[in-house]
């Protein structure tokens, strides 16, 4: 049986892992000073894995195969977008790489009507549009052209938009214990082969000088941005839409840009201001138009 739990708390939560989320954007840049992109990623989830592991290990003996196996599809997707965005970074903008992940949220409501048959509200849809128009402004993507990049990072894109909603799909039926398990494991095995084949092997670009700033990004990034975050994520996203959820996610891009200018002096322009407050409006739009609109009757 599942707790009753509002979905204004639920949204409230999963905002909360977006601020996590926005937080690394500036964080996981200081630490690429100090390691390759693919190894960050398998020493980040194989360590949360481990800890996930110490936490629950009693409770996770008693999960069954099967449920752990939906976690697993679930890291798939997980793993395959963050590949392609690390891939794309190569090769693309920073803000390209942040409009073109974030457009998911335009993927999302095919998706959803594909897997589960649910078709968005007329006010997710306004709210998709108005967020997507905020990712256009903020990232200043208009003066940039497409490369190969791109091409990879709307294939991290695409997989982000399929893992929200086949969570939702899955968490219905599933504990939501063995859909975080399956994840971390999925991530530290097809991270950790990533490693050995693609840095190590075929470019040599292997990566990886101790320092204290990267204890500091390799811990914070595992406890809250990945751990505390797909934990929350996977625990309460049930109680929302894959819509809403898409739209709460990606005004991580806001945070981001916030948490960059205060830790890395990044500086806003007023287009990227406008841009910040129409992601917002975007999601306020969805969230609250309807309940807005009822109490004016």
């Amino acid at each position: 049986m599942h707790e009753k739990v509002s979905h204004y708390k639920a949204e409230l939560i999963l905002l909360f892992v977006t601020v996590s989320w926005g937080l690394s954007f500036p964080t996981i840049k200081i630490g690429l000073n100090y390691i390759s992109p693919v190894f960050f990623v398998f020493i980040r989830f194989t360590l949360t894995l481990i800890i996930f592991y110490l936490l629950f290990r009693k409770k996770l003996s008693l999960l069954k195969k099967e449920n752990i196996i939906k976690g697993i599809i679930l890291g798939i997707f997980l793993y395959t977008g963050f590949l392609t965005q690390t891939i794309g970074l190569k090769y693309t903008t920073a803000s390209n790489s942040a409009f073109i992940t974030g457009t998911n949220i335009l993927i999302i409501p095919f998706a959803q009507i594909l897997i589960i048959r649910k078709y968005p509200k007329i006010e997710n849809i306004i709210g998709i549009f108005v967020a997507f128009a905020g990712m256009y402004f903020l990232t200043g993507i208009g003066d940039m052209k497409i490369n190969i990049g791109d091409i990879f990072t709307f294939l991290c894109a695409v997989s982000f938009a399929f893992q929200i909603v086949m969570l939702d799909f899955f968490s219905r039926t599933t504990d939501y214990l063995s859909l975080i398990y399956g994840q971390f494991i999925a991530m530290s095995v097809f991270s950790f082969a990533t490693t050995l084949v693609v840095e190590i092997a075929v470019t040599n670009e292997f990566l990886f000088i101790p320092s204290f700033n990267l204890l500091f990004v390799i811990l914070f990034n595992t406890v809250f941005s990945t751990l505390i975050a797909l934990f929350l994520s996977s625990k309460y996203q049930r109680y929302t839409t894959p819509v809403k959820a898409g739209l709460i996610y990606n005004s991580e891009v806001v945070f981001a840009v916030i948490f960059a200018y205060m830790i890395l002096n990044e500086v806003l322009s007023g287009k990227q201001i406008a841009g910040a407050i129409l992601i917002l409006a975007g999601v306020i739009i969805s969230e609250f138009s309807r309940e807005i609109f009822n109490r004016k009757k």
